[in-house]
C-alpha cells in the first residue's frame, strides 16, 4: 500500500504541464511550418494530453467595455522546443468542480456541463477545423499515445490481408486506408492513438443542450460524429478513456489510429491576430484578439462589405463608418436606396436627405460640370440608346454649350431627341429640375420615396458620378448594391470612383447581398477581384461557389460563412484572412438595428 501510494506521489510530482502559445493561421502559405511543429509535438511526446479553454473575458477598448473570448492551450508531458512553452501549474485544477451528476450532463459549482466524444472521422478534414468549434465548445482535449512501430506495422499487415480476402467495396476502402497508414510508418512516420474530447459549459441548462447540437451540427458539416455517453459524464469530465471497478471495464471509448503526419488536421492552436497602426476596432478575431482596421494601409481603399439579408452587414457598415468617421473626421457621403442610414447621418458627421419622385432633385449633369464621358454613357443605358447611335450622342455632349440638360436635348437632332424626350417631363424632369444639391457638406442620399427602379439608377449613377469626380479625402459608400448589377455603366461608374480614390484618397464601400449577382457581370467582377478589402458575413449555400473561387477560401471557410450568426465573418484584407465578430456599443445596438438581436 505504501509502495503505490508513493508511486502515485511520483507521478503527480513529474507530471508537466506547459503553456504554448498559438499562431496566425491566415495566411495559407505560412502554415506549413506551424503544422510541422504541430506533428513534432505529437511524435515527440509519448503520452500527450492538448488542452484548450476558451474563456469569457471583458475588454475595454477606449472607454468601452466588449465581451469576448480568450483562448488558451496548455500540453501535458516532455515537449520539444516548439510554440515557445512555458512550465505552468496543471490547468485541470482550475476547472470547476462537479456538484452533482445526471445521466446525461453535469452540475458544476458554476453551472452545467455535457461532455461529448468523437468517434467517427471521415477520410479528409481541413487542417485547424477545430477552430470552428471555439466559442461552442468551451474545452477541447486531444489524448495521444504513441504506438511501437513494429507492433502496429504487423497488427496492419495482418488485417489488410484479412480483409482483402473478404473483398467488397468498403473492405477495399479499409484496405486502402490501411495500405496509406503501412506506408506512412515505413517512411518513418510515428502512429498513434488518440481520443478527442469536447466539453460544453453553460449557467442555463437549455442553452447548455442548445450548444451542445449547434456543435454537433458544426463538426457533422466537416463529416465528423460526436457522442455524449449517458451515465459516465463525471468520468469523462477527468478526460478518461476507460471507466474501471473491481477490476471490470465498464465501458471504454473507441480509439483513432492515426500517423502523426495525419494528425495535423486537428491542429487546434490558432490565435488570429490583425492590428493596423491608427486603425480602427471593429471587434474581435475568432480567438478574441481584437481587430484594428486601417483601410489606408492597403494598396487600393475599395471595400467591399458581402453577406445575406440578416448577417449583420448593414450593420456592420454602420459601426465602421461611424468609427471611422470619430477616429480621421473623415466626411461621409452616402447612396442610400432603403433610407437606412438617412435618420442617423448625424454620428457619420453627415446631412441626410430623403429623395422622391415629386419634388426637384436639382442633378442636372451640365450645371453641375459632370464628366461628360460617364454622362453620355449613363444616359444612353438609362433611355435605351441604340448602340449604333451612342457615339453620335457622345459627340454632341462634348460639343454641346448648352446651359443645362433640357436645352441639350432640345438642341439635339429629332433622331436623338426621340430617346432623350422623357427627360423633358416628369418623373425624370424633376431628377434634373431645381437646384443642385449643396456637395460642400457631407451628405447621404436616402432613395426609399423614389419606387421606380429606373429613376432611382438614373439618381445613384448621377450623384456617384459627381461623388466620384469631386471627392477628395472622404467615405462614399453604396448600399444595395445587387440593384444596380444589371446596369453595366453605373457599375462602371463605381469601378472609376475605386480606381481614382488610392489617387485622391476616396474610400469607396460597396455593400451588397448577392455576391453571385456581382459577379456576373464584368465590370461586378472587377469590383470583386480588385478590391483590396472584403468584409465577408453570412453566405447562402447556394451562392458560395462564387466567392470560394475569387477570394481562394477552404472548405472550412466556406462552413464557417455558410454559419455565421449575425456579425461573424471573415476580413479579407489583401493575402490575409481572419474570422472577425463585430462588437457593437449598447448605443450602437439601439440606435443601428433594425433587428435588435442582430450581433
Amino acid at each position: 500500500m505504501r509502495s503505490r501510494l508513493s508511486n502515485l506521489l511520483r507521478e503527480e510530482r513529474e507530471e508537466k504541464w506547459y503553456e504554448i502559445q498559438g499562431v496566425s493561421f491566415i495566411r495559407e502559405e505560412d502554415r506549413d511550418g506551424p503544422l510541422s511543429d504541430f506533428q513534432t509535438l505529437i511524435s515527440a511526446t509519448q503520452d500527450g494530453t492538448l488542452y484548450v479553454v476558451s474563456e469569457d473575458v471583458i475588454v475595454d477598448f477606449e472607454g468601452k467595455n466588449y465581451r469576448t473570448l480568450d483562448t488558451r492551450f496548455y500540453v501535458k508531458g516532455d515537449i520539444p522546443g516548439v510554440f515557445y512553452p512555458q512550465q505552468c501549474e496543471n490547468p485541470m485544477k482550475l476547472r470547476p468542480k462537479i456538484v452533482n451528476e445526471q445521466p446525461d450532463y453535469l452540475i458544476t459549482e458554476n453551472g452545467y456541463a455535457k461532455v461529448y466524444v468523437a468517434y467517427g472521422f471521415p477520410a479528409y478534414l481541413p487542417e485547424g477545423f477545430l477552430y470552428s468549434t471555439f466559442g461552442l465548445a468551451k474545452e477541447i482535449a486531444i489524448i495521444w499515445k504513441k504506438i511501437p512501430t513494429q507492433k502496429i506495422l504487423t497488427s496492419l499487415e495482418t488485417s489488410a490481408t484479412r480483409k482483402s480476402r473478404i473483398g467488397g467495396l468498403s473492405d477495399a476502402s479499409v484496405v486502402s486506408n490501411i495500405e496509406e497508414l503501412i506506408n506512412s510508418i515505413r517512411e518513418g512516420i510515428d502512429v498513434v492513438c488518440f481520443y478527442l474530447f469536447f466539453v460544453v459549459m453553460d449557467s442555463n441548462r437549455q442553452k447548455l443542450f442548445e450548444k451542445g447540437k449547434e456543435l454537433q451540427n458544426t463538426l457533422k458539416a466537416y463529416g465528423m460524429e460526436i457522442e455524449s455517453p449517458r451515465f459516465y459524464q463525471s468520468s469523462l469530465y477527468e478526460f478518461k478513456t476507460t471507466l474501471r471497478v473491481f477490476g471490470v471495464d465498464l465501458f471504454t471509448i473507441k480509439k483513432t489510429i492515426a500517423d502523426a503526419r495525419s494528425m495535423r488536421a486537428l491542429f487546434p492552436l490558432i490565435k488570429e491576430t490583425f492590428v493596423d497602426e491608427e486603425g480602427v476596432f471593429l471587434g474581435f478575431s475568432g480567438t478574441g484578439d481584437p481587430i484594428v482596421f486601417n483601410p489606408y494601409k492597403r494598396h487600393n481603399y475599395l471595400l467591399l462589405i458581402l453577406g445575406e439579408t440578416g448577417s449583420g452587414k448593414s450593420m456592420s457598415a454602420k459601426i465602421y463608418m461611424r468609427r471611422l468617421h470619430e477616429k480621421f473626421s473623415i466626411p461621409v457621403y452616402g447612396v442610400d436606396p432603403e433610407s437606412e442610414y438617412v435618420a442617423i447621418s448625424g454620428y457619420f458627421g453627415s446631412t441626410g436627405i430623403n429623395l422622391s419622385e415629386g419634388k426637384p432633385l436639382g442633378l442636372d449633369p451640365l450645371k453641375m460640370g459632370m464628366d461628360r464621358s460617364m454622362i453620355s454613357d449613363i444616359l444612353s443605358e438609362v433611355y435605351s440608346v441604340p448602340p449604333q447611335m451612342r457615339p453620335r450622342l457622345r459627340k454632341e455632349i462634348f460639343s454641346a454649350n448648352s446651359k443645362d440638360i433640357f436645352d441639350f436635348v432640345n438642341s439635339c437632332d429629332r433622331d436623338l431627341k426621340k430617346y432623350l424626350e422623357p427627360i423633358l417631363t416628369p418623373p425624370d424632369r424633376l431628377v434634373f429640375e431645381g437646384n443642385p444639391p449643396d456637395m460642400q457638406r457631407p451628405l447621404i442620399f436616402g432613395l426609399r420615396n423614389i419606387r421606380s427602379t429606373n429613376l432611382k439608377i438614373l439618381v445613384t449613377s448621377l450623384i456617384s458620378i459627381y461623388l466620384g469626380q469631386e471627392m477628395g479625402h472622404a467615405v462614399v459608400f453604396v448600399d444595395e448594391g445587387w440593384l444596380f448589377i444589371k446596369t453595366p455603366r453605373i457599375m462602371s461608374v463605381f469601378e472609376n470612383i475605386a480606381r481614382r480614390g488610392r489617387k485622391y484618397g476616396l474610400h469607396f464601400i460597396f455593400i451588397t447581398q448577392r455576391v453571385e449577382d456581382v459577379a456576373s457581370t464584368s465590370e461586378g467582377r472587377t469590383l470583386l477581384e480588385q478590391a483590396a478589402t472584403a468584409f465577408l458575413f453570412r453566405q447562402e449555400k447556394e451562392g458560395v461557389g462564387r466567392i470560394r473561387d475569387i477570394y481562394k477560401l477552404s472548405e472550412g471557410e466556406i462552413q464557417y460563412l455558410v454559419q455565421a450568426s449575425p456579425g461573424e465573418g471573415i476580413l479579407k484584407a489583401g493575402n490575409t484572412k481572419v474570422t472577425i465578430r463585430i462588437a457593437a456599443t449598447h448605443e450602437e445596438m439601439a440606435r443601428f438595428s433594425t433587428t435588435p438581436a442582430v450581433l
